[in-house]
């Protein structure tokens, strides 16, 4: 339940400075607690975005009397970032990517520029070829700044 209450927190501040959450995790644990959180948004986030987002979770935290103590980890996810869902892929169509996939048991990876994003998968243009990739066999993507 405090776990849930927090959360909503970590969400309201986002909404209410413009962000959003890209993830979350609260360690329960008194005056100790750690709550980690990685913002995003439209723009890139500087360190400047976390600062604004920090003073915004911690006024809510303080407010609502919740914990006795914590600690906040503010940051953004990255420019080497896991990519997660399609709306992930349609945001970075025309960015480098490095993709881990796997066709019939055999663990494969792409590298280069995401150049097509579809309901079904994705494309990479690689140095010399292109190379289609089903959502269903990734196992795993990220931005290969």
């Amino acid at each position: 339940m405090l776990k849930d209450d927090i959360l909503k927190l970590i969400n309201i501040a986002a909404q209410n400075s413009g962000y959003f959450i890209y993830e979350s995790s609260v360690y329960l644990s008194g005056v100790n607690t750690k709550i980690t959180v990685k913002i995003d948004g439209e723009l890139p986030v500087s360190h400047k975005d976390c600062e604004i987002y920090s003073r915004k979770l911690s006024s809510l935290l303080d407010e609502s009397g919740l914990l006795p103590g914590y600690f906040l980890e503010i940051s953004s996810p990255g420019i080497n970032r896991k990519i997660r869902n399609i709306d992930e892929f349609i945001r970075f169509r025309n960015s480098p990517v490095k993709v881990v996939y796997e066709i019939s048991g055999n663990r494969k990876f792409a590298k280069g520029i995401l150049v097509g994003v579809n309901e079904n998968e994705i494309e990479i243009a690689e140095e010399k070829d292109k190379v289609l990739i089903s959502y269903k066999d990734i196992v795993h993507a990220n931005l290969d700044y």
